[in-house]
């Protein structure tokens, strides 16, 4: 199927609650980057966290690489500007910091296999054992960027060695795939209704500002999302695949 039909399909999967699609029982998200759990998940997070249900989210990389020519901000100090805005942004949407696990890998550079994999495999793994989680929502592994590629793959090994935990994809980069491209399948998996939750979603994406604004001013190449890039996450859904197991 082209990118083009599988999102224009995407928009339209089927409702659901966000009790039917946790159970109401604690996840976790397996974010590559931090800033994906927010763009991707903002919206779910906020309305568990309003009625007390238990959501981790799990950092993948360390988030260096979105600036690396920046003076000001060298890799160890935009790690820790980065892990502020996750904390800043959990606070707005409700989630209690002590909720964030940051696994440290180097940004851009997430395994696919090997021991670094092997060791976030374990970290979920054991993160599911000990939260009692249910659900593991993790980015599309159709999504363009190798680190989101390696996340799914984490969340896969970490599924597989627990068949009764249910696991769902969030698009990021997926969004902005080449329109004329293939994609197997067709999509199956559902939208969530954040509008009461929209403006909440809206501030915590601002909070991380390193990757929203000019912050960080003397690196021509760092990144940035654009009006364009950011749209797709600010709308009044959030939209989640079926992982085939």
């Amino acid at each position: 199927m082209k990118v083009s039909e599988f999102l224009e399909a995407t928009k339209v999967l089927p409702l659901i609650s966000r009790e039917a699609l946790t159970d109401g029982a604690p996840f976790i998200i397996l974010s590559p980057h931090p800033d994906d759990e927010t763009l991707g998940l903002g919206g779910l997070i906020a309305q568990a966290c309003q009625v007390g249900q238990k959501v981790h989210v799990v950092v993948l990389t360390d988030g260096a690489g979105s600036h690396p020519q920046s003076v000001e901000y060298p890799p160890g100090r935009l790690v820790d500007l980065r892990k502020a805005e996750v904390r800043a942004a959990g606070e707005i949407l409700g989630l209690d910091p002590a909720f964030v696990r940051y696994l440290d890998l180097p940004d851009t550079q997430a395994p696919l296999e090997g021991p670094q994999f092997d060791m976030a495999v374990r970290a979920l793994c054991d993160l599911i054992q000990e939260t009692g989680s249910k659900t593991v929502f993790v980015t599309w592994e159709q999504d363009p960027h190798c680190d989101h590629q390696a996340a799914a793959a984490i969340a896969k090994a970490a599924g597989a060695a627990n068949p009764a935990v249910r696991l769902f994809a969030y698009p990021i980069w997926g969004w902005h795939l080449d329109p004329d491209n293939e994609v197997p399948g067709t999509p199956r998996g559902h939208r969530l209704d954040i509008a009461p939750e929209r403006a909440v979603k809206h501030r915590a994406i601002a909070a991380h500002a390193s990757q929203m604004s000019d912050l960080i001013e003397d690196d021509p190449t760092g990144f940035r999302f654009t009006a364009g890039t950011l749209a797709p996450f600010l709308g009044p859904y959030e939209y989640i695949y079926e992982v085939p197991r």
